[in-house]
């Protein structure tokens, strides 16, 4: 990974926002990175079980412990994409954050491994498991209006999505208005993915500064999603919710009318689907 350039990315992008004043107050930001691992059994001397275990020191010592990084994810191929692909998910109050966090990595590792020798003879192994370079899939500020937090620890792994559907520009909205979309996005929130006990977290999350900010096609939204488990990924019935939520059936299908046309009838793509590993996963405070 290149420090340097990072840096520079993170204060063109803190320059850029100035700027073109893309940012919310109080809402975070959210980086996605995809990493590629090597298949252990070409590691020299490589075994399952021992990435696992150095895999969990790191992200004890230079994850858990920075203090900047609000919360982070290491999402590891479960269905789809290629095996060897990593996400890494972090979020930060700002980029400013980020950057600080960047800075900080040395002195957390000699925090971490005060001895050379350990640090070095760690950081040597942990890395033969690994194929160097890395994606940048996306910066994102994260709509905490329409935020879901898993606050508990789970004993085990949980599936996490990734999807990207897109808002349908207003003007092909009939009587369509940024702040009645707003209300009509608000409202699900509150009535259907609060309510949704299977959805065990839920981060939205917008253009800031890499990708794709609309135009003639629409605007792109990230959703991820958490579950505990296969089944309740699939299970898709949210009659009951949409039931409890607009008991008159009239006003529940106008509702139902007016946010399909919003999200362009929830055309979308999958990412991918991710094993979420919770030992070592950094939770939001």
């Amino acid at each position: 990974m290149n420090i340097n350039k990072i840096k520079m990315l993170i204060l063109v992008c803190i320059s850029s926002c100035v700027v073109f004043g893309q940012y919310t107050e109080g809402n975070t930001i959210v980086t996605l990175s995809k990493y590629y691992l090597k298949p252990w059994r070409t590691v020299e001397n490589g075994d399952w079980k021992e990435r696992e275990k150095l895999f969990d020191e790191h992200r004890k010592k230079m994850v858990s412990r920075d203090n900047l990084l609000i919360s982070s994810n290491i999402l590891y191929h479960y269905l789809s994409g290629n095996s060897s692909e990593v996400v890494v998910m972090n979020e930060w109050k700002n980029f400013m954050d980020a950057d600080n966090s960047i800075r900080s990595t040395a002195d957390r590792r000699k925090k971490g491994w005060p001895n050379k020798k350990t640090r070095e003879k760690f950081q040597k192994r942990f890395g033969e498991y690994w194929l160097g370079g890395h994606s940048d899939m996306g910066n994102y500020e994260l709509n905490k209006k329409m935020l879901k937090r898993r606050n508990k620890k789970m004993k085990e792994n949980t599936i996490i999505t990734i999807q990207e559907f897109t808002l349908a520009p207003l003007s092909e909205i009939e009587g369509g208005t940024s702040e009645d979309r707003d209300k009509i996005m608000q409202e699900w929130f509150d009535k259907v993915v609060m309510k949704d006990d299977r959805v065990l977290s839920h981060m939205m999350l917008t253009h800031y500064w890499s990708g794709s900010a609309g135009g003639s096609k629409g605007w792109p939204v990230v959703f991820v999603n958490e579950y505990a488990n296969m089944d309740d990924l699939l299970d898709e019935d949210i009659s009951k919710l949409l039931k409890a939520g607009w008991p008159d059936e009239k006003e529940r299908k106008a509702f139902q009318d007016k946010h399909r046309a919003y999200w362009s009838h929830y055309n979308h793509d999958d990412i991918g689907i991710y094993n979420n590993n919770v030992k070592q996963q950094k939770l939001a405070k």
